[in-house]
């Protein structure tokens, strides 16, 4: 594993720090490198690259909006004998009783950040002499994620639809 690690990271500095743990799905490790720590989460089922893809992909839509500190995803690397191993930016987890408000309000504004790029975008096209902006700072106008997400192991595919009430339609269902 480490060797793969050091050759997909490009790293010849690869230190394992702290606690390694496990949760009910997947196991984790923080590594020191060339460039700084990061995390590794590894899951050896055939699942494993579908579910880490979907969680880089939500990583990095999170990342976007610059309203909530999340870990910067990197890569996700497929395992060999099977299953995935997803790196991210280690970020030093701590308690959040001193920041629970903070955070309430960053996801409050999560909330609040498509409605106030379409608002944007639509003040933008009524003034003179702006041009189009590319599609993510234009929000977006129907309800899902185009990359397949998961719920534990069950693949969430809730493709982009013009209301919420595709969510009752495609439920928490497998494949």
């Amino acid at each position: 594993m480490e060797q793969l690690l050091r050759a997909e990271l490009h790293t010849k500095t690869l230190r394992a720090f702290g606690r390694s743990g496990a949760g009910c799905i997947s196991e984790g490790c923080a590594y020191d490198t060339d460039t700084g720590p990061v995390f590794v989460k590894v899951n050896r089922r055939t699942q494993a690259r579908q579910m880490f893809e979907g969680e880089m992909a939500s990583l990095e839509a999170l990342h976007s909006t610059g309203l909530v500190r999340v870990p910067k995803p990197m890569k996700v690397i497929d395992l060999p004998g099977g299953g995935a191993a997803f790196v991210m930016e280690y970020l030093k987890m701590k308690s959040l009783s001193s920041q629970a408000s903070q955070l309430g309000d960053q996801i409050a504004d999560l909330h609040l950040y498509n409605q106030k790029l379409r608002e944007k975008s639509k003040a933008r096209e009524n003034t003179v002499g702006c041009g189009a902006e590319g599609p993510e700072s234009q929000g977006v106008t129907k309800f899902g994620f185009s990359t397949v997400t998961c719920c534990g192991f069950i693949p969430q595919r809730l493709q982009p639809a013009p209301s919420f009430a595709f969510y009752s339609l495609a439920g928490l269902n497998g494949p």
